[in-house]
């Protein structure tokens, strides 16, 4: 009997079958869809360990709180769009709705009108572009993409025609109400009561979208746009209240920046759209299934919110916060296409650039 005879095994990886090979495939497997997962939370607590080194005032109390004053409109903007990802488009013209209720708003109590109707009119405004989103993805069959785009281009130059070239709105204090003025800068036991209204709003669109029947039919039609056709469910009009409820929230958050602000400036609501679609895809790697979140919108607006605070405190000039910004959305979309890969799945990022109507059955 030789040596070579009777010589174990000792990699359980070249024993295909064995016992060991099974354990180390079902250890690599469940790490491939655990780790993903992890990256969001440990980038959160590198930027909050980092920053507390760098700066003595980034982790105190006083500072977090002026962090989430800070980020409200932001995370508004983002709930809003992931009601839309959701359901599996984008919308580029996000900060365009938002820059037109503000720019309704302000107007009107320029004006002298009353607050109630300043807001409404705000929100009817924002309503305005969900429509046309609307109109165009699903009647016309235009890539989300593409005509988001397009209708923030119509959007943008609306803006600088009607105020004449670009020119803000400044609203003087005393003939602001104060039921408009509280909306943006009340406060409700020292907190900013901006914050607690983007907590209700992001409690309201988490329970639609996650425990009713409409939020379940979005998501399917969302992720499984064919599935949910086959078995009954009105794709159409579920995108299209997708579009309008996203409008609606961009556009309240436009009303509270014309309250916040005491006024408008064109154009400033695309300042929130790239910190949006990043926090909404960082959400999104908190998922198995790589799956939008309203709880995973908001770590990604933390992220993004407290990165920007800790640059500015220890004094990094814009040029290289631009940098370190496009480094997190670089990590963001890598991140989306390599759980794409991992589940199999499109994921949202294969849901971007697709046609809304896929192959049609019959006419919702």
């Amino acid at each position: 009997m030789t040596l070579t005879q009777h010589q174990p095994v000792r990699n359980p990886r070249k024993a295909p079958g064995s016992e060991g090979s099974k354990n180390y495939d079902g250890a690599a497997a469940r790490a491939s869809q655990v780790l993903p997962r992890l990256i969001a939370p440990v980038a959160l607590a590198g930027i909050l360990l980092t920053f507390s080194l760098l700066s003595p005032n980034f982790l105190v109390p006083g500072n977090l709180l002026s962090v989430l004053s800070q980020m409200a409109i932001l995370a508004l903007v983002a709930v809003g769009l992931t009601v839309v990802v959701r359901a599996g488009g984008i919308d580029l013209s996000i900060g365009v709705a938002l820059d037109l209720a503000a720019l309704g708003a302000a107007a009107l109590i320029a004006d002298g009108y009353r607050a109630w109707v300043a807001i409404a009119v705000g929100l009817f405004f924002g309503l305005l572009v969900g429509a046309v989103n609307a109109a165009l993805i699903v009647g016309l069959k235009i890539p989300p993409f593409l005509a988001t785009l397009s209708v923030w281009f119509i959007g943008t130059s609306v803006q600088q025609l009607l105020t004449g070239g670009g020119a803000p709105i400044y609203l003087s204090t005393p003939r602001v109400p104060i039921e408009f003025a509280l909306l943006g800068r009340g406060y409700v036991l020292d907190l900013d009561g901006v914050v607690l209204t983007v907590a209700i709003v992001a409690v309201v669109v988490a329970v639609l979208l996650g425990l009713t029947r409409w939020g379940r039919a979005v998501t399917l039609a969302g992720e499984q746009p064919t599935a949910a056709r086959i078995s009954g469910l009105r794709v159409n009009r579920l995108s299209v209240s997708a579009y309008l409820l996203c409008s609606l929230v961009a556009a309240f958050a436009g009303v509270i920046l014309a309250a916040r602000t005491n006024g408008f400036v064109p154009g400033s609501g695309q300042a929130y759209l790239m910190d949006a679609i990043g926090a909404v895809f960082i959400g999104a790697t908190l998922s198995r299934f790589g799956r939008v979140s309203v709880p995973g919108t908001l770590v990604g607006v933390l992220i993004f919110g407290l990165l920007s605070n800790g640059m500015n405190l220890i004094g990094l000039s814009f040029f290289w916060q631009g940098l370190g910004r496009g480094i997190v959305l670089l990590a963001i979309l890598l991140l989306g296409v390599l759980l794409a890969r991992n589940s199999g799945r499109p994921g949202p990022f294969g849901r971007l650039l697709t046609p809304a109507a896929a192959p049609r059955q019959k006419a919702d």
